[in-house]
Formats: structure tokens, sequence, C-alpha cells
């Protein structure tokens, strides 16, 4: 699914996954296909109260982000990078339904700035769009 959403993105923006389990930690592609760790420990409940307070999603085994807009950016480049990340977030979920995972798009970010979370400079890196894999909203979930 990353490698689906960083193709997609066509370069708009900056991937990154969170992923839990017993070693959590935040992940990003490289070059070459594989992985590389941008920071060790558990992501997803803050993740989950940048989503409005989505708490459900500190649940999910992974959140697959797209961020990088910046705060100065002008509205074209806004308007660009916005529906390149749903483009990407898009074709991601379908890529995940045909693994046979549960996946749900997550669009709602408030004060998400991944960039100064992990050290850079304020304001160059939002969360703009994000995909939750391997659960179901509360709501959906049947007994």
């Amino acid at each position: 699914m990353l490698a689906t959403a960083v193709e997609a993105g066509a370069g708009e923006l900056s991937w990154c996954a969170a992923v839990g389990g017993p070693r959590p930690q935040l992940v990003a592609p490289t070059p070459d296909g594989g992985l590389r760790r941008l920071a060790a420990g558990e992501a997803r409940p803050t993740l989950a109260a940048w989503a409005a307070g989505q708490a459900w999603i500190a649940e999910t085994g992974a959140v697959l982000l797209g961020y990088g807009c910046p705060t100065d950016a002008d509205a074209p480049r806004i308007r660009r990078t916005h529906l390149r990340a749903g483009f990407a977030v898009h074709l991601a979920h379908l890529a995940a339904v045909r693994h046979g995972l549960t996946a749900r798009p997550v669009g709602s970010w408030q004060q998400a700035d991944l960039g100064a979370a992990l050290g850079a400079a304020p304001g160059e890196a939002w969360i703009v769009h994000g995909l939750a894999l391997g659960t179901t909203h509360p709501e959906e979930k049947t007994s």
C-alpha cells in the first residue's frame, strides 16, 4: 500500500506508515523499495488525536500517511497536493481490499504537523490524508 501511495502521489507528498505491534514505529519507503525508520515508538494515539479525536485509529494495525504541504503553500499547490493525496489513498485503499485487509480513509487532520513532531521546522510537513489499515470503525463491527 505504501508503494502504491508513493507512486500515485507523483512526488507531491512524502509518505510514511505508523505501525503497531511489538515494535511500534514510523517507517518510510527507501528508493530501493525497502523501509527506513523515521521514529521509534507508538504514534497511533497521537494520530488519533490529530484526526479530530477519532480514538479508534489508535487501535489500527497501521496508518498510512501522506504529508508535506507547507503552511505557506499557494492555493494551486494546496489543491494539487490534496487531490493527489486523495487519489493516492484511494488507490492504496483498493490495494488493501484486494489483499484482504480492512481499511478506511482518514481525511480529517487537525494541527497534524508531522514534520515538527519529528524535529523538523514547524509548518513544513502537515499531514494531508491517511489510510487506517487493519481495523474497522467501532460502528461498523457486527457481533
